[in-house]
């Protein structure tokens, strides 16, 4: 009874892991025909080379990720999230049909006597999906048991069965498509030893660096003819492929206040239970996890932990007192506190007025002065915060900082805050983040249980559909008249897109959106699309330039980034020779360059590799192929990098172990092996994706 049992819970719904692990993990339901064969009917949402998705097979997966994300979270995903798993779905099943087409056009085929020589001669190796139905209670598998499940005849476990067959059989075809696709990969001998030699090769050296920023504008020339010639020398860096120049207008769908208000009238609703709600009581906790995205946890939570917004009211709340609604960053609240208690740390509420140093710290701190002066004269400190402030966090919330613990801020602020009184006005006080007048509010050491019905505000389908009527509406309108005339008429401002964009680039305000890209790059000049969902609402893009595969012109690139490039080369020739004189004054070790200049910086990196860079110099290949290549002493010539230039004096440079390298030669292999095929398999399928027709119509499902 008890295997009866185990397969009779495994049986209920197996997933199946299909494909390549090099290429995505893709998850479905056992016994779902995943070629797109269903009862009902037939609803298009995509297809990959004339292949039918489905919009019931699309959206049963959807539903199982987003299941998944609920367990781990605890919480509903939100639209963004929501959006994201869509996204990874729909990827999945692309890949998974790409690669079932290949696996077809290759003529790849799996023979029963495959399977069942893995079944019945090799039962340890099987998958782990399928062999941990077999594993004891010591966490071993046990073949009596797995030889019994071979032998009973029922039909629930004939049907087990069956579908470790399928599942078998998809997993070795996988396994021969990743061969085809990845049989051609050798790692040499020298690229091991190189990669040997970047992680175990340690390296301890003082250095000097003279940053190509230290030379002003100013103080290089830049001709016409210089412009000129780099153009001609390094034409391969203006390469580019097909392009396109985009305008476009947004009809926003985010929430309106009729959402709002519509979230505010369904978390009142719940009043009546809520004021039943009883931490002691399970049963009545289904008021808060099943209707809100903050469930609810049995402990004692810090102000630190608590929206400001929510801490207000648990503050001046007499115990099982639920609140009104409550507006947060973070959603729409009621509260109802269920227990208050002192804790072991004390907490403080401050606001601040942060005054950056700029270019000037004298004048930071007079103008941070100025101001302590105007709130000691009686002017309202949120109002100057708000003015003046320069940390955009918090400035428009009078400089609120909210409750923080001993040691959450900087070491000067925090040194300020718990030394002072409530209700002491302190500063200027000097952090590393400039100059900051402080306000401090309360101190308190309460901890709150708390049970919280939290909604995000979301926009409706009705808002949703608004938005999109309205853009298709002006879309009719505009098709016969002019974009930009109908777009100023709703008072809808028109984006140009500065940049000409390719072929799967970002897009400003859509991202990395597949549906633009195609328009921008198949349509020709002067086409309006049809409205296009983007992350914040309907959009209707017009392609105002097309620009086809070669060389952008001397003349596109002579004021922007051609110019940008003369004037680092021309500032690093320029350092060279600084470098060059710094270098003849070195005498013995690079700090008796001081000597010669009191204000030249000598750092130091402590025992670091090609693999494990020092983070104040970062993994520079030309740094590191002049610097890893010194002996132990040895001062270098100055060292070019598209940085600066570099002086390094090595103290220390391990040498190569031989016997070391024999000892890691294989796991070092195996992992160059494991990365090249991830790469060509990943290249492999980029490629697939390209040669592919691809109909993605999910924004006709989505609003």
């Amino acid at each position: 009874m008890g295997l009866m049992n185990k397969l009779r819970d495994k049986t209920h719904i197996i997933l199946i892991i299909l494909i390549l692990a090099f290429l995505a993990t893709i998850i479905f339901e056992w016994g779902m025909d995943y070629l797109g064969v269903r009862d009902g009917q037939v609803t298009e949402l995509g297809s990959v080379n004339g292949q039918e998705i489905k919009y019931t097979d699309f959206e049963s997966q959807v539903n199982f990720a987003i299941e998944q994300q609920r367990q781990q979270t605890g919480e509903d995903p939100d639209e963004n999230v929501l959006n994201m798993i869509r996204d990874q779905v729909w990827d999945q099943l692309v890949t998974q049909i790409l690669a079932e087409q290949e696996i077809k056009r290759l003529g790849i085929t799996v023979t029963n006597q495959e399977i069942l020589n893995w079944v019945y001669n090799s039962p340890q190796t099987l998958p782990d999906p399928i062999k941990r139905n077999f594993i004891d209670s010591t966490g071993q598998f046990n073949m009596s048991v797995y030889q019994q499940a071979l032998a009973t005849k029922t039909p629930e476990i004939q049907k087990f069965w069956a579908q470790v067959e399928e599942y078998l059989k998809q997993t070795l075809l996988s396994q021969k498509l990743q061969s085809v696709i990845t049989g051609t990969v050798r790692v040499t001998e020298y690229e091991v030893l190189q990669k040997f030699k970047d992680e175990n090769i340690k390296a301890s050296f003082d250095y000097v660096f003279m940053d190509m920023n230290s030379i002003q504008d100013n103080q290089v020339s830049i001709t016409d003819s210089d412009l000129k010639a780099y153009y001609d020398a390094h034409k391969d860096q203006f390469k580019r492929d097909e392009a396109a120049k985009i305008k476009y207008i947004v009809f926003s769908d985010a929430a309106t206040m009729d959402d709002t208000i519509s979230t505010e009238k369904q978390i009142k609703a719940l009043i009546k239970d809520f004021r039943k709600f009883n931490a002691s009581d399970t049963t009545t906790w289904a008021v808060v996890n099943d209707n809100s995205t903050a469930k609810f946890v049995d402990k004692f939570s810090k102000p630190n932990e608590i929206p400001a917004e929510v801490i207000s009211f648990l503050y001046s709340a007499p115990k099982d007192s639920i609140s009104d609604i409550i507006k947060a960053a973070d959603g729409i609240h009621m509260v109802k506190l269920l227990d208050t208690k002192e804790g072991t740390e004390t907490f403080t509420n401050a606001s601040h007025i942060l005054v950056n140093f700029g270019t000037d710290t004298n004048a930071a701190k007079l103008k941070a002065e100025q101001l302590m002066q105007r709130i000691k004269s009686g002017e309202d400190f949120a109002k100057i915060a708000a003015e003046n402030s320069d940390d955009p966090s918090n400035k428009f919330k009078g400089g609120d900082l909210g409750w923080f613990g001993k040691g959450a801020m900087v070491k000067e602020f925090d040194d300020a805050v718990n030394s002072a009184a409530v209700g002491n006005l302190l500063g200027p006080i000097k952090t590393s983040y400039g100059f900051h007048i402080i306000k401090v509010n309360a101190r308190q050491s309460k901890e709150f249980k708390y049970a919280d019905i939290k909604k995000s505000i979301k926009s409706s389908t009705k808002t949703k559909d608004i938005a999109r009527k309205k853009a298709e509406d002006f879309a009719f309108i505009a098709k016969d008249g002019n974009f930009d005339e109908e777009a100023k008429k709703l008072g809808i401002p028109v984006v140009d897109v500065p940049n000409f964009i390719t072929k799967g680039a970002f897009i400003p305000g859509a991202g990395q959106n597949q549906t633009i890209s195609k328009f921008a790059m198949n349509e020709k000049k002067g086409s309006m699309s049809d409205p296009i969902k983007t992350q914040t609402g309907y959009a209707i893009y017009v392609i105002t330039d097309k620009s086809p595969e070669g060389y952008m012109s001397f003349d596109e690139v002579k004021a922007t980034t051609l110019l940008q490039f003369v004037k680092q080369e021309k500032k690093l020739d320029l350092l060279k020779q600084q470098a060059a004189e710094i270098k003849s004054k070195v005498s013995g070790d690079l700090n008796s360059l001081k000597n010669f200049n009191p204000g030249l910086s000598v750092q130091s990196a402590d025992t670091v590799s090609i693999a494990a860079p020092s983070p104040l110099i970062g993994n520079d290949f030309d740094f590191n192929n002049a610097a890893f290549k010194l002996q132990n002493g040895q001062i270098s010539d100055p060292i070019r990098t598209a940085k600066g230039y570099y002086i390094v004096h090595m103290k220390n440079i391990s040498s190569y172990d031989q016997a070391k390298f024999q000892q890691d030669y294989e796991n070092i292999k195996t992992g160059l092996i494991t990365q090249k095929k991830q790469t060509i398999t990943q290249d492999w399928l980029a490629e697939l994706k390209d040669k592919a027709v691809i109909v993605d119509n999910r924004d006709k499902f989505y609003r």
